[in-house]
């Protein structure tokens, strides 16, 4: 047996924590049944369910914060025929997503494993639902491919909020949501909630409802020192982390795994930095790779993702290609690259006085609203402005935009917001003083400040105005599609996207083509095992989440197409581990 990047170091000890044996002596080695590589979904569901089917799981974490991507996701899987559909009153079936995903998938649908996925997604959720503390909730968003056979609504669900004070000690140990996606630091909203914020003022329920959240956030970050209130993503990895602990699966934080043990070509283990000590860990069944994806590994962003000198990535920096370098150097193969390499959103940038640098994915709430544009540095509109974020930044891509402005009136911002300026009541002055906003009485000097020709932007504002008035958009067709009404104002007619730009002042933000996961990644079979150049499995070795090559080749089918296969593939590959396999 041998370790690839250094063998097995000396000693390291075992973190106390309630729930899990507490060592009392220094171990060189030690041995479980799997080792999962990194926290997020895909990571942490399968440590949960290979620990309930009865297998001895470590969890290795290479950040200081568990969670990963997810813990700054919506937290919304993609699944196909779910039960939350049905309590809707919704149909769907197998047979329609298989029809909707030949439809959009084309040449690069892989009969095996995108029907491993159907078959097994409902399963998965219904396992999770059954045998951990995972609850999902219906709600009716489109598909986001509605000109496809097979589309439905209802396939993407919600988590529902967690009480995180239930983690105890792992509470602050959990990365929270991007700036502008909590407030005050890290006081979180479900996403259903954010119109009852932004109507605080507006009514007495609404007035003592925020200020029963705010009060309760108060008195978390005295004991705590985060908000205990998770929703969305963060939920969603505070109810597998509880679930973990329940398991009895072990974590371990600020431990990378930097080498794979082999022996006679299967996977035996893995050795982790921890403590500035080596430790090698035997895993009698396998290692899982779930380390993220490559957002952080400019050398990998430089071959796989367009415009890599101005792409802006959300991802945590930790995931930096860990799974991808070790699943080739136990002879795994990287997945055929993808038309689309990532999941893609036009991203905002701010630097803070404090020098931190922040990132703020506009996935469409903001800009599906009526009364904006955003333009290029031209001062003219390129796309509408409600698509799905993958398609929007698509088409940065195509006509090589490297920024764009999103503009709207003073009416619109304390509405809507935009970005990380949130809507009233919360103020926005420091943006403005520190350039993240930029404020000007006309469209004129507004186009002034951020460099774009000041009659392009007046004329385009101009041509726009006239058929928003009227709820239309002859150009691009803005909430025309069965998905852009869902990122838009229901109580706005005729079209919940679209109005005219109002009187200034303005208000304009600058975009850039980003990312918020890369998915790219090893290739493997239908149960999340590693394969080799020749198609092989390679033995002990599976890869899910980011770190398996996307059973949707880059294209984006609906809400939640990253973590409802990270959820779903790890799930089989749990069960798979374990032998315990029901599903075909």
């Amino acid at each position: 047996m041998h370790a690839r990047q250094g063998g097995a170091g000396s000693a390291a000890r075992r973190d106390s924590a309630p729930g899990r044996p507490r060592w009392t002596r220094w171990e060189s080695m030690m041995e479980v049944d799997v080792v999962v590589i990194g926290s997020g979904a895909a990571g942490l569901t399968t440590a949960v369910v290979a620990a309930n089917e009865g297998l001895k799981v470590l969890v290795v974490e290479k950040g200081e914060l568990f969670g990963g991507t997810t813990a700054i996701s919506l937290g919304a899987p993609w699944i196909i025929a779910n039960p939350r559909q049905k309590e809707m009153g919704l149909e769907d079936d197998a047979a329609a997503g298989e029809t909707y995903l030949r439809s959009v998938l084309g040449n690069l649908y892989d009969p095996a494993k995108v029907e491993a996925y159907i078959a097994s997604g409902a399963e998965m959720v219904e396992y999770m639902e059954s045998r951990t503390h995972v609850r999902w909730k219906g709600v009716p968003m489109p598909d986001y491919l509605s000109e496809h056979e097979g589309f439905r609504y209802g396939r993407t669900m919600l988590v529902e909020a967690f009480d995180g004070s239930v983690l105890g000690e792992y509470l602050p140990q959990m990365r929270v949501p991007l700036p502008g996606f909590v407030a005050f630091g890290s006081m979180q909203i479900d996403i259903l909630e954010i119109d009852r914020f932004k109507q605080t003022l507006k009514g007495l329920d609404n007035f003592l409802f925020a200020a029963g959240r705010v009060l309760r956030y108060g008195l978390d970050v005295l004991r705590y020192g985060r908000g205990s209130y998770l929703a969305n993503g963060n939920a969603l990895v505070g109810r597998l982390l509880r679930s973990a602990l329940d398991a009895k699966v072990e974590l371990w934080r600020s431990a990378p795994a930097v080498g794979l043990l082999t022996e006679d070509g299967a996977v035996t283990g893995v050795t982790v930095e921890r403590d500035r000590q080596r430790v090698t860990v035997k895993a009698r069944r396998g290692v899982v790779l779930a380390s993220g994806g490559f957002g952080a590994n400019e050398e990998l962003r430089g071959k796989f993702i367009p415009s890599a000198d101005v792409h802006v990535s959300v991802q945590p920096e930790e995931n930096a290609g860990d799974g991808i370098r070790l699943g080739q150097e136990a002879g795994g193969a990287l997945g055929e690259v993808n038309p689309q390499n990532g999941v893609w959103a036009p991203v905002s940038v701010f630097r803070r006085k404090d020098g931190r640098l922040l990132k703020y994915p506009h996935f469409g709430p903001d800009r599906g609203k009526p009364g904006s544009i955003i333009v290029d540095e031209s001062g003219k509109r390129f796309a509408n402005e409600a698509a799905t974020y993958q398609d929007f930044v698509n088409v940065m891509h195509e006509r090589g935009i490297k920024r764009a402005f999103f503009i709207g009136n003073r009416q619109f911002l304390r509405s809507y917001g935009m970005g990380l300026a949130l809507a009233a009541p919360y103020p926005l002055r420091d943006l403005v003083s520190q350039g993240y906003l930029v404020e000007a009485a006309t469209l004129g000097e507004l186009a002034g400040k951020i460099g774009v020709p000041a009659a392009a932007l007046e004329e385009t504002v101009a041509q726009f105005n006239v058929h928003a008035a009227k709820g239309e958009d002859p150009q691009f067709h803005r909430g025309a599609s069965a998905y852009d009404p869902s990122q838009g104002d229901f109580t706005h007619e005729p079209n919940p996207n679209l109005a005219p730009v109002g009187e200034g002042p303005y208000y304009a933000i600058t975009l850039y083509p980003g990312d918020v996961s890369t998915v790219l990644g090893m290739k493997t079979d239908a149960d999340a095992r590693v394969l080799d150049a020749g198609g092989n499995p390679i033995p002990g070795l599976y890869a899910v989440g980011l770190d398996q090559n996307t059973v949707f080749r880059g294209v984006y089918p609906g809400g939640g197409s990253g973590i409802g296969p990270g959820m779903t593939f790890g799930y089989r590959a749990a069960r798979h581990l374990a032998g315990t396999d029901r599903s075909a």
